[in-house]
This record gives structure tokens, C-alpha cells and sequence, in this order.
């Protein structure tokens, strides 16, 4: 049993979580994780896929930061969503980025190609892309890219040219007045779609 300074602490999902409809799938001991489901408690409506750069160890019991933020965020701005379903460019549990080998699963990398066909709205969180020790992540962001046409592709609306993340300064997982807005994306980078916000709910 690991000693209790050494034992992380668990971020709870949001209480608008149905918790016992939450579902992680791992691979390889946990090393990797493929998706997070996280569906909404007593509402219905469709699917908002959000892309990250790589996953934490969050799972049917914790969160961490970045999710709970996303789960009240999107409950609370944006009622038409029922579900919210978490991917990541390289599927290596990381947060650290120091693995050197091993960093995208092959059937982690089938759940993202799947989940973005079957879905049409995508929130990109990536933060600013840059290579990182062995993670190539602007590389990786074009590929996906590359899969998104026709997708309703969206970002958090800082007024930034890059996908920002919940950790962002202008928001550091408590600003909650930040709408998403519709972007094109074109080779990992994107542009403001005119008159197509999605704005806040009130």
C-alpha cells in the first residue's frame, strides 16, 4: 500500500455526472487509455467529443482537473449535449510526457478514427502544439486533422489562434464564462467561422 503522501488525489467528476454510466477503457495496465464516456445525469441529446493531447489516469471513480472542468462547463453552457466522450491524439497515460517509446496504442489510435466518424461535434483542447521529448503533437494533430472535414469542429473561445486548454491562463479551470466556437481546421491550425458560435446558454 503506498504510504499516504505518495497517494494522488482524486478530483470527483462533476456531480452532473451519471456515475455509473461512466466508462474508461485502458489497455496494457492502464498505460493507455483510449476514451472516457461521461454521460450527463437525466438529460438526453448527442455526443460532444473532446480531443486533448494525452490522457491522466482519470476513470469511472476520479476526474482531474481539466474534466470536471469540461463536464461543468458543457452542462451548464451547452444543453444539448447529453455525453461527453474524451480522446487524445497519443494515448500513453503521460501527463508528464516523458515516455521515450509505446505512445499511441494501436487500438487507442481505432477508437479516436472511430469515434470521430461516428461523431459530428469535436471541442479540439489541445493548448499550443510543439514536439515534446519523443511526442510529435503538431504531427499528430495534422492527421487528425485531416479527418475533420465535414466534422462540427469547435474550441474554447479565448481569442486565441491555437485550441486552447481549460489549464490556459485566461481560464485556469474556473473561468466558466467561455463560450466554444466553430472553427475550420486545416492542418492543426484553425479560423473563426463567421456567425457560427456557440455561445453561452443563459
Amino acid at each position: 500500500m503506498q504510504p499516504l503522501t505518495q497517494m494522488k488525489q482524486c478530483v470527483l467528476h462533476s456531480e452532473q455526472i451519471d456515475l455509473a454510466s461512466v466508462r474508461a477503457e485502458f489497455f496494457d495496465n492502464r498505460r493507455h487509455r483510449g476514451s472516457l464516456f461521461l454521460p450527463f445525469s437525466q438529460r438526453t441529446g448527442r455526443t460532444l467529443c473532446i480531443i486533448g493531447q494525452n490522457p491522466s489516469d482519470a476513470d469511472e471513480r476520479c476526474a482531474d482537473k481539466t474534466i470536471r472542468y469540461l463536464e461543468n462547463l458543457i452542462y451548464d453552457t451547452q444543453p444539448q449535449y447529453g455525453a461527453l466522450l474524451v480522446l487524445n491524439l497519443y494515448s500513453r497515460v503521460d501527463t508528464q510526457k516523458s515516455a521515450t517509446e509505446d505512445l499511441l496504442h494501436a487500438r487507442c489510435a481505432k477508437i479516436l478514427d472511430t469515434a470521430i466518424q461516428r461523431h459530428e461535434d469535436i471541442l479540439l483542447v489541445y493548448g499550443k502544439l510543439r514536439v515534446q521529448g519523443a511526442y510529435d503533437f503538431p504531427d499528430r494533430a495534422r492527421a487528425v486533422a485531416a479527418q475533420l472535414n465535414f466534422k462540427n469542429v469547435f474550441k474554447l473561445d479565448i481569442g486565441t489562434k491555437y485550441f486552447p486548454h481549460p489549464g490556459n491562463p485566461k481560464i485556469l479551470y474556473r473561468n466558466f464564462n467561455v463560450p466554444l466556437v466553430r472553427v475550420s481546421v486545416s492542418l492543426g491550425h484553425c479560423e473563426h467561422l463567421a456567425d457560427q458560435s456557440h455561445q453561452q446558454f443563459n
